[in-house]
Parts: structure tokens; C-alpha cells; sequence
């Protein structure tokens, strides 16, 4: 007997996408404790700066590598759950230890090098292959709800901790403690109420309720035998033209964005926005400004992404780019704190949202069975691009001053636009095609990509 169909995303479904934005909203609490206040708060004993942003790209080449050789053999184990679980639980564990050396530099640096690597890994690959399973084709708005821990995070986490820090003065730990609590509670939501398919608690894939639940079964076992036979192998990801097309535009964003966060203290410091390594008033009030339009900007174009496909939400975020490097290149020349406002605001709006297409495109423009094949691969691309931000951002803005920063933000904007453009959904599915036909295999599989059912070209 056919279901009716709900509209929502299911109270299972709701707690998936409320753990992927705890995951996400620990990995930034790691990334900017480490890159915006840590290391500042003990230059008294020497500490250099640098060494921060030089480890975290170290870090996330290695996690790069490491996806890129079991990425696909643990996406289709079915055990992401359980991995996820262990690296949210090892990422805490690591902010205790960030939280609690103080004496040893190379010491601190190794766990904040094991901590960045656990909240990535568990962050972006683990949790998101978990969403892009329960929502094959509303993973844009899923992970569009999901990603507003950037902005969140982003616009209050810098000044609780600055606060709790003075609150308690100088206890590191103290600071850390509604953090830590959140990563417990993300860890506790996935042990009870979560499984890795839908399928495997009563819910359905988007909650989407016409079928029954033995269809959704026998759906969840064929995909299970499907996914290890997907021929999206790394040789053929490699001579797939809009593979690249498609992934590197992300990565860019992902570059722009995460290495503009990482140096938001400096980046706003030079208007009077910080002082004694923590935001002003003022500057508080401009971090909760940046979060709300940031909020915004993951929520829409996490719709635009689901209504009209991954391409145009890239379209979207990369003129968005342009136009941000823009705005804060003149904003920075001109010391007009109002431009640099406007373009850093522009910043925020795809900010949140770029780490939305790594999931969204894997899910868009290939099957569900290919999913986490393609994901696996996508997703390290990305990341190892992403990887460079901070060093590139920190080392040129230090060096040659932010105001070059900002062009070359907007050379990389002007680029990822133009291989969007060049991009075409349907040269994916003619590719499966062929792919499939040498592995010996029926040309159509098990289902339809988001794309091809929505008549993407």
C-alpha cells in the first residue's frame, strides 16, 4: 500500500542533519581556537604564529591521501557510522589536549595536528557521506540546514571564548567546556537515534514515504550489492574531464572562504575591530552580522541547490566570490570599514554553502549507488584545494599585506567561474555509461541521478 508523502525531513532525519552541523560546528571551533586565538594568546612564550596555518595544510594534504586510498573502501563498508562516532569522540579528545598544554609548542602542535585531522575527516567525509545516504536528492537543503554551523559558529564562538577566557582568567579548559559538551552531545544523538540508511531504522531516503517499508528494504539491499560494483573507480574519475570541471571550482570556494575565516581577526583588526586578542564590542556585533548573512546564504542557496541543481548554487557562490574580492580589495585600499563590510558580507553568503556542494554534486550528478564512490573522491579533491587557504591567506596577507589577498581570492573567483561554465551534467551520465558497458555492466543502474530525473543538461 502506497505511504503519503511528507514534505519534511522526518525527526530521524532531523537529528541526522543536527549531527552533521555539531560535527561541522567542532571542526570550526578546532580550526579557529587554533588559528585565531590560541597561538596568539601564547606569543607571550614565543609561539609562532605561522607554524599554525603551515600544520593544518600539512594535516589536511595527509587527510587528502588517506581518503583518497580508503575513502571509497570505507564509504561502502558500512561501518561510516561507527568510524564517525570514534573520530567526533577522538576530535574532543584532542581539544582537551589543546586546551591543556601550555609549555610545549611542538607538543601542542601535534595534537592541534591530530585534532584538525579528526574533525575533518569526521566532519566532512564521515558525517557527510551519512546525509548524502539519507537525502539523494534533497541533500542541498539537508546540508544547506547543516552547513549554518559555519556561519553560526564563525560569528560567536571567537567572542564566547574570548569572554569565557577572561571570565575565568586564562583557564583554557573552562573556555573549551561548551564545546566539548556540544561534540558530546552530537556523539550521544548518533549511538541512539542513527543509523547509516535510513532504510535501517523505518524512515525513507528524503523521507520520501511512497513506498512501503519492505520496497525501501529491498531497495537498501539492492544498493548495498550495486555500490561494490560501481565502476566510479579512481581511473575513471581521473579520465572524466567534468569530474575535475565540477570539483575544482569547489575546492576554490572552499579556499576563499575557510582562508578568510581562518584570518578573520586580523582581516577586521585593521579597521579597530580587536583588541587584547578578542573581538570589541563593536567587532562582536560584526561577527553576529557576518553569522546572520551567512545563515542566510547556506539556507538559499541550499534551496537553489535542491530546485535548480549543484551548478547553479556554484554559478551563484563563485560571482558571489568575484564580487566579494571585490568590495573588501577596495574596502582594505581605501581603509573604508563600509566596503569591506558589504564585500565580507558577500564572503558569508557562500561561506556556509560552499561546503554544501561536496556532498550536494556527488548526490546531483551521480547515482545513489555510485554515491559514496564518487563522494570519496570529490570530497578529498576539494579539501586538498581548501587545504592551502589558510597558509595562502596567512602567508600573503602577513607578508604582502591583506589587500593582495584579495586579488588573488578574485583571480581564483573569475577562474572557478569559468570551469563552472564549461561544466555539463550530461557528459557525467554518458560517461557511466560508457563505463559500465566496459566493466561489462547494463548500461542504466539500479537508480537515476538527481540529475538526470530533473532534466539537468
Amino acid at each position: 500500500m502506497s505511504q503519503k508523502k511528507s514534505i519534511g525531513f522526518g525527526s530521524r532525519g532531523w537529528l541526522v542533519i543536527f549531527y552533521e552541523f555539531l560535527a561541522l560546528a567542532m571542526y570550526c571551533c578546532i580550526n579557529n581556537f587554533g588559528q585565531n586565538i590560541h597561538a596568539n594568546v601564547n606569543q607571550q612564550f614565543g609561539w609562532n604564529y605561522t607554524m599554525v596555518s603551515t600544520v593544518y595544510t600539512l594535516v589536511s594534504v595527509l587527510c587528502v591521501i588517506l581518503q583518497f586510498a580508503f575513502g571509497k573502501k570505507v564509504a561502502n563498508s558500512g561501518k561510516v557510522r561507527i568510524v564517525s562516532i570514534i573520530f567526533m569522540a577522538l576530535s574532543g579528545l584532542c581539544a582537551v589536549g589543546m586546551a591543556t598544554i601550555k609549555t610545549s609548542e611542538v607538543l601542542w602542535l601535534i595534537i592541534w595536528g591530530l585534532a584538525v585531522f579528526f574533525s575533518v575527516v569526521g566532519s566532512t567525509f564521515l558525517v557527510s557521506t551519512i546525509v548524502g545516504q539519507w537525502f539523494p536528492r534533497r541533500k542541498g537543503t539537508a546540508m544547506g540546514i547543516a552547513t549554518l554551523a559555519f556561519p553560526v559558529i564563525n560569528g560567536i564562538a571567537l567572542t564566547i571564548f574570548g569572554n569565557m577566557l577572561g571570565a575565568s582568567h586564562g583557564n583554557m579548559l573552562f573556555a573549551w567546556m561548551p564545546w566539548l559538551i556540544m561534540d558530546a552531545v552530537g556523539i550521544l544523538i548518533c549511538i541512539f537515534f542513527i543509523k547509516e540508511y535510513p532504510e535501517q531504522c523505518g524512515a525513507y531516503p528524503d523521507n520520501d514515504h511512497n513506498m512501503t517499508p519492505e520496497a525501501a528494504k529491498a531497495m537498501m539491499e539492492q544498493m548495498a550489492v550495486a555500490r561494490k560494483k560501481s565502476v566510479w573507480n579512481l581511473k575513471n574519475i581521473c579520465r572524466t574531464a567534468d569530474f575535475w570541471l565540477i570539483t575544482i571550482p569547489q575546492g576554490i570556494l572552499l579556499l576563499g572562504a575557510v582562508g578568510a575565516m581562518t584570518q578573520v581577526m586580523p582581516l577586521i583588526a585593521q579597521f579597530g575591530f580587536v583588541a587584547d586578542n578578542a573581538p570589541t564590542a563593536q567587532g562582536a556585533v560584526l561577527l553576529l552580522v557576518f553569522a546572520a548573512v551567512g545563515c542566510f546564504g547556506s539556507w538559499i542557496l541550499g534551496v537553489l541547490d535542491t530546485k535548480f541543481g549543484t551548478k547553479t548554487s556554484i554559478l551563484i557562490s563563485t560571482i558571489l566570490m568575484v564580487l566579494s574580492a571585490v568590495f573588501c580589495y577596495v574596502g582594505t585600499t581605501s581603509h573604508s570599514a563600509a566596503l569591506f563590510i558589504v564585500g565580507f558580507c558577500l564572503l558569508q553568503l557562500f561561506m556556509g554553502a560552499s561546503s554544501n556542494f561536496t556532498v550536494s554534486s556527488a548526490a546531483q550528478y551521480w547515482r545513489r549507488e555510485d554515491f559514496p564512490s564518487a563522494f570519496s573522491f570529490i570530497n578529498p579533491l576539494a579539501n586538498l584545494i581548501s587545504a592551502f587557504g589558510p597558509m595562502i591567506i596567512a602567508g600573503i596577507g602577513f607578508s604582502a599585506g591583506f589587500h593582495i589577498v584579495w586579488i588573488v581570492i578574485g583571480i581564483l573567483g573569475v577562474l572557478a567561474l569559468v570551469l563552472t561554465i564549461a561544466f555539463r551534467p550530461a557528459r557525467i551520465l554518458n560517461s557511466d555509461k560508457r563505463y559500465r558497458r566496459e566493466a561489462g555492466l547494463p548500461e542504466e543502474g539500479i537508480s537515476k541521478s538527481a540529475a538526470e530525473l530533473m532534466g539537468e543538461k
